[in-house]
């Protein structure tokens, strides 16, 4: 959700640009973008949701402080949520890979992985959410 600036109008033919950073990153193994732009929605409450998956998560903070000081620049814009999938919650992954545009994949192997993986796990996890949500609030199901 927009926090400070609209998205520039030509946020989308920014991608490749995106891609091309992700892509020449040696310590990023894939990376999607989620959220309304994977679909082309780009609204006055838009931002752009960026998730990676790393080789390495020494000295994270440096790195992800890096990362989007980069990808920022070549957006043109700091409405940019970057989540880093090895350490996110199982809630948020399962569903950033339910609606994911794929921006670099270096090794499809362990991709595939992840995301079986994931998916097993969250879709494990979504019974008990909606368990514990019709029990607490009385919704769901």
């Amino acid at each position: 959700m927009i926090k400070f600036e609209r998205l520039p109008a030509d946020i989308l033919s920014k991608i490749p640009d995106v891609k091309r950073i992700l892509l020449q990153d040696n310590n990023i193994i894939f990376a999607y973008l989620f959220g309304g732009l994977t679909e082309g929605k780009v609204n006055p409450l838009s931002d752009i949701d960026i998730a990676v998956y790393l080789r390495s998560t020494d000295n994270l903070a440096e790195y992800k402080l890096n990362l989007f000081d980069r990808l920022t620049d070549a957006l043109s814009t700091s409405e940019l949520d970057l989540l880093i999938l090895n350490i996110i919650p199982l809630s948020i992954a399962g569903r950033i890979l339910q609606n994911k545009q794929i921006l670099a994949d270096k090794d499809p192997p362990i991709r595939h992985a992840y995301e079986s993986l994931t998916l097993r796990k969250f879709f494990d996890f979504r019974i008990k959410e909606d368990t514990f949500f019709f029990m607490r609030y009385g919704v769901g199901r």
